[in-house]
């Protein structure tokens, strides 16, 4: 995968850079803020996005993605969140919460994502 000796991610993943909007949820589940971001890479079990905001590990962000043309909601957990910066975050979030419909999209765009790099 990578031979980084700092890599812990375990996880494919592929560069797809997509909008998004977030909510930041307290741990009741309510609304503290919100922003836009965009994805650098996504895998199986979580995103790496850029972000205008540091995050705390452990905030949860409910997410809307644009996956092609098909918006996408779902909930995860930041893993990290580093500064690049003055301006930006690269966020890692793990994936937790996706109804059916939205896991059936996200999965068909990550295989199709899949399929054209083994090009």
């Amino acid at each position: 995968m990578n031979d980084d000796l700092f890599e812990r991610r375990q996880a494919e993943r592929h560069t797809s850079l997509n909008l998004l909007e977030y909510d930041i949820l307290s741990p009741e589940g309510k609304v503290e803020g919100m922003g836009m971001a965009r994805t650098v890479n996504l895998s199986g079990t979580g995103l790496l996005l850029e972000t205008g905001q540091f995050f705390e590990a452990g905030q949860q962000l409910r997410i809307t993605l644009n996956l092609g043309g098909t918006l996408v909601r779902l909930v995860g957990k930041v893993v990290h969140s580093r500064p690049v910066d003055d301006d930006l975050c690269d966020t890692g979030v793990v994936l937790l919460e996706f109804d059916e419909a939205n896991r059936t999209v996200y999965q068909a765009y990550f295989e199709h994502l899949r399929h054209n790099a083994d090009r």
